[in-house]
């Protein structure tokens, strides 16, 4: 069967340990790894890096390479949804070690090396968006984006495309409105940003201005707000 690697899957696989109850190292692992994918979607990066690197411990002490894999391919792909770079390096020694196929399908896939993947290891929700990026066609793109269900999916394939192929406005504001509906403050500022630098690049400067204007004020609003939250708390 083939293996996908998100986190519907993951409760699968933890819920069905051969009819035996998951391993607390597994469980503890698995619920690090949820905690950190929320505080990175929330812009809490004090609370994220230290639920991610706790999540590495109790896979490690279950000595289960294959759930690693999956704690940095979560990472990568939290990273992409955010228009951020992220280093390899930790995964493909994992992969030297117990390479998984569709494991490395994700990773091209993340990275924007379409040509590599293989449809067949690739989730199948991400089917028709691949094959829309693999032949840079946005207008497809945008409708295989809206085929897909799950936001978090959504956002990760359409950080593939902006970070990757010819920008497109109606991926962006995608991205922009996925990103707001559930209140996921990394990838909605990154994706703004991103809007205004592609209406600047494509000479729509007054567009640009006014969504990095709109940018800024929110910004503004929301460190205001915690600022007096923490002084509060003083």
């Amino acid at each position: 069967m083939k293996k996908t690697l998100t986190l519907c899957m993951c409760v699968l696989i933890l819920s069905c340990a051969g009819g035996q109850p998951a391993p607390d190292w597994k469980m503890r692992g698995y619920r690090h790894l949820e905690e950190y994918k929320q505080s990175f979607l929330s812009g809490k990066e004090d609370a994220a890096e230290p639920h991610f690197e706790k999540a590495r411990r109790a896979f490690a002490a279950g000595n289960d390479l294959e759930w690693l894999s999956l704690a940095f391919l979560t990472q990568f792909a939290l990273h992409t949804a955010c228009l951020e770079r992220f280093d390899t390096a930790p995964f493909a020694r994992l992969y030297r070690l117990a390479p998984t196929a569709s494991h490395m399908a994700y990773c091209h896939f993340l990275k924007g090396n379409l040509s590599a993947v293989d449809p067949a290891l690739l989730d199948n929700r991400y089917a028709d968006f691949l094959k829309a990026a693999q032949a840079a066609d946005s207008p497809r793109a945008v409708l295989a984006l809206q085929n897909i269900d799950d936001p978090l999916s959504r956002l990760i394939a359409a950080g593939v495309w902006i970070r990757y192929l010819p920008g497109n406005e109606a991926i962006s504001q995608m991205a922009i409105d996925t990103a707001a509906a559930n209140g996921w403050r990394r990838p909605l500022w990154a994706h703004l940003s991103a809007l205004s630098v592609h209406y600047e690049s494509q000479g729509e400067t007054e567009k640009g201005r006014l969504v990095k204007e709109r940018l800024e004020l929110i910004k503004q609003q929301y460190n205001k707000a915690g600022r007096r939250e923490a002084a509060g708390a003083d």
